[in-house]
């Protein structure tokens, strides 16, 4: 009858959305170490495969290796001599985790859990409502019709600006987490906490909280490690432009991929994203008046500067060491947490195209970027009752940089 014809219906929808979740069943996550002479055999074994790098430093990166591949992978490494060792032996049960605490989460936003990113939407654009001290400005619209909110964060007219941007990269939830706590913090804290005060008395903040909406919610509800854009362009086997790669400066240079099927491929043509193009006016529109702009990602807890693109130093490099120093020391005052910090080419590795490299060249000269927790042992899957602490480090250690910084 209709009634058994509208559940089987039902079930059989449910079911497609359930099998449309990717399995991470006996996936691990290891670690690579190879020396300045072995980086490129690594890379070619990591392009080779389509490996999905998770992190990197020096002389070491993760990569996410599938059941199908360790035997191959294996033995490539070995006829390298590129020693790697099992630092995630189970991911599935991670992901399983992160699946549970979410299914907790069901009751609505919450500044110490992983939002959705209509719960995230609706704090943003609800909040200009009810705090004066707040505006919404849409910077642009993705390809598949998410706007691209930036939340404005200012006391009195005439600051500084500082730029922050949070969740270029779809996987890395605790980035938008730690820059929602940020404003949570700070509206909260002014008037009353010495740091948030002295911040928003001498700037404004312009907060893009998810750089890459539709990448973020595409992570929630269909493939939990899910980098890049949404975007499919015609004759392209895969989907996706990593957004981080895409900027109009040295576009195309090491460290970025042609391939469509890599998560670092960088699109068909600079600034060929909506998310990018979005974000460059952005940027440029305030670039002659910006006191800094800070880049949240993670993991590996890092804090970096330019250039990506090459491993020469900027015209101001003693500054940005200095801020950046400053910046660390307070960050790691408050939980212990260790950073290491350094240009991006010398501190994990070349890549061009970037968002700080491009907002370096058009006149922010103190641009950073930030890689929160942890080192690796949960990854991407950091667990939400690390967002409390990442918040109150991070914010402690941006507010001391920002402070820090000369006036332009």
């Amino acid at each position: 009858d209709c009634l058994t014809m509208m559940r089987s219906i039902v079930f059989l929808a449910l079911f497609a959305l359930a099998s449309a979740t990717v399995s991470y069943q006996g996936y691990e996550v290891w670690r690579l170490e190879a020396t300045r002479e072995q980086h490129a055999d690594v890379r070619q074994v990591v392009e080779e495969h389509h490996l999905d790098v998770w992190a990197g430093g020096r002389d070491w990166v993760h990569v996410l290796v599938s059941p199908e591949q360790k035997t191959v992978i294996t033995e490539k490494l070995a006829q390298l001599s590129v020693h790697s060792t099992v630092y995630i032996d189970n991911v599935q049960a991670l992901v399983d985790r992160s699946d549970e605490e979410q299914k907790n989460n069901r009751a609505g936003f919450d500044f110490e859990q992983y939002n959705s990113w209509e719960d995230i939407e609706a704090y943003l654009t609800g909040l200009p409502e009810v705090d004066s001290r707040t505006s919404i400005v849409s910077l642009g619209k993705t390809v598949e019709g998410r706007d691209l909110w930036q939340l404005r964060i200012s006391v009195a007219e005439g600051k500084q600006p500082v730029w922050i941007d949070c969740g270029i990269h779809a996987r890395e939830w605790i980035s938008p987490a730690t820059c929602l706590w940020g404003i949570n913090y700070l509206l909260n804290g002014y008037g009353s906490d010495q740091a948030a005060t002295d911040l928003l008395d001498a700037n404004d903040i312009y907060m893009l909280v998810v750089n890459n909406p539709d990448g973020y919610a595409f992570s929630h509800t269909e493939q939990r490690f899910w980098r890049k854009n949404r975007m499919l362009y015609d004759g392209n086997q895969c989907t996706g432009i990593d957004l981080n790669r895409n900027f109009d400066e040295h576009f195309g240079g090491t460290g970025s991929s042609s391939n469509s099927c890599d998560e670092t491929y960088k699109g068909p043509s600079a600034a060929s994203e909506l998310e990018t193009q979005a974000v460059q006016a952005g940027i440029r529109d305030i670039a002659d008046r910006a006191n800094s702009l800070y880049s949240i990602h993670s993991y590996s807890q890092l804090w970096m500067y330019p250039y990506g693109w090459t491993c020469s130093l900027p015209p101001n490099y003693d500054q940005l060491d200095a801020i950046s120093k400053t910046g660390v020391e307070a960050l790691t005052s408050v939980h212990g947490t260790d950073y290491e910090y350094g240009t991006i080419c010398s501190t994990i590795y070349p890549a061009a195209s970037t968002t700080i490299d491009y907002s370096y060249t058009v006149g922010i000269v103190n641009s950073f970027t930030i890689e929160l927790r942890d080192t690796g042992a949960y990854g991407f899957l950091l667990p939400a009752d690390q967002i409390k602490p990442s918040g109150e480090e991070t914010w402690a250690g941006m507010i001391a940089a920002i402070l820090a910084t000369p006036s332009t």
